[in-house]
């Protein structure tokens, strides 16, 4: 699975990337299978999310792929993360790769 990199747009209130997004959840007319330039050049980069209620929630979000690709990379070889953690980080992957 690859993001691209998300942040914060133009607007506070929006979070964008630098990769075109597939619209997988309302693909049908008038909406755009995929992301449009113009949406770029409006938001600051092809939109993830718009209208966010307030920036904390704006920043969790931009910063979601990196928390994803942390989880991923965290490996629990010698049994030293306590179990309801690693199972915390196994029920996100799995939420998220589902």
């Amino acid at each position: 699975m690859e993001f691209g990199n998300w942040k914060i747009g133009r607007i506070e209130s929006v979070v964008v990337s630098d990769k075109k997004v597939k619209n997988t959840n309302f693909p049908i007319p008038p909406n755009p299978s995929e992301s449009r330039e113009v949406e770029k050049q409006y938001y600051g980069g092809y939109l993830i999310c718009e209208s966010i209620a307030n920036s904390i929630d704006a920043k969790l979000i931009a910063a979601a792929p990196k928390m994803y690709e942390a989880l991923k990379s965290i490996e629990n070889d010698n049994g030293n993360i306590p179990e309801a953690i690693w199972k915390l980080r196994n029920e996100a992957i799995k939420e998220i790769e589902k």
